[in-house]
């Protein structure tokens, strides 16, 4: 009997959402004032500094027990490779919305959504979404535009990582990490042909491809060096595999930077590829420490170097 009034109600109230979500969709950001730009990466840099502490401190290893020469490399080469191929992902999802930011603001966008994906949630993906907005784009589109190199990403790690998995681990994970890949790919593609230029797509979607292939090479770089740093032998399919771990602490994206979570998921794969089960929480720690070091020191760079950008855009 009074089913059609609570029908019509959950009706209204569904157009409602509908509306206030197109509304805020088709709304654009205002750029941020000098003095809060400097605030936020200060406080980045701090947090950044702050977890790096941490993350030493519960691996209970000494300086000792670490080679140093992998520690180099994942210093001075993988760690600029990564903020680099976080700089060309920013990059490419503008060119989505037909934007072509500098290299300077790119790679300060890329410095503070690193930053900040030590909050408890999808930090990197905000300040994308945020940065693309100020810069013309609606909510909308920016929002769009961000998540499709996020979910190539996953696409990719899932059918190489599945693979690796194949190879070194039990059939049943393999596919559901395929799957999986297959799925976030099947979502990007669609959300890549709703919003990116007709011109030159073809161009975009293979430069894409190509950079979420260069970001997997280089986290399983990253792991490599970090067992290598403890002294332990690895195949290149068990850091391939391994790195599914990073794409599912990036998926779930509730947990500040993955931390615990990818520590937890590393040491659960570990003995599925033939690998002991602390292995996981120690290469994942060293990882760690390396990258929230490198990042620490890049915050404070960015806040020493700031500056404002022609067009009068905010730099974050």
């Amino acid at each position: 009997m009074h089913s059609a009034p609570r029908a019509r109600f959950v009706d209204r109230l569904l157009k409602a959402a509908e509306r206030t979500l197109r509304r805020l969709g088709e709304r654009r950001a205002r750029p941020l004032n000098r003095t809060l730009q400097t605030t936020i990466t200060s406080a980045a840099a701090v947090g950044v500094t702050a977890a790096t502490v941490w993350v030493w401190q519960s691996t209970d290893l000494t300086l000792a027990e670490l080679s140093w020469w992998p520690l180099a490399v994942a210093f001075f080469v993988a760690a600029p490779a990564s903020l680099v191929m976080r700089s060309v992902e920013y990059q490419l999802s503008a060119r989505i919305t037909a934007q072509k930011p500098t290299q300077y603001r790119s790679l300060n966008v890329a410095v503070i959504s690193s930053s900040a994906n030590l909050l408890p949630l999808p930090g990197s993906m905000i300040v994308t979404v945020r940065s693309l907005s100020e810069d013309g784009s609606t909510y909308g589109s920016a929002l769009s535009a961000g998540a499709v190199p996020g979910l190539s990403w996953l696409s990719i790690t899932g059918l190489v990582g599945g693979a690796a998995l194949a190879i070194e681990g039990p059939a049943v994970l393999a596919a559901a990490t395929i799957f999986g890949g297959l799925v976030a790919g099947i979502v990007a593609t669609k959300l890549f042909r709703t919003t990116a230029p007709e011109e030159r797509s073809v161009w975009l979607g293979v430069s894409i491809i190509a950079a979420e292939a260069c970001w997997l090479l280089i986290s399983a770089l990253r792991l490599g060096l970090a067992v290598t740093a403890l002294g332990i032998p690895i195949r290149p399919t068990q850091a391939v595999a391994l790195s599914v771990a990073g794409a599912l602490t990036v998926a779930i994206g509730f947990f500040p930077g993955g931390l615990g979570l990818r520590e937890a998921l590393l040491a659960g794969l570990s003995p599925l590829v033939g690998l002991e089960f602390d292995t996981g929480v120690l290469l994942s720690s060293v990882d760690r420490l390396v990258w929230l070091s490198f990042l620490a020191i890049a915050c404070g760079v960015v806040v020493l170097t700031r500056r404002g950008s022609h067009d009068g855009a905010a730099d974050l």
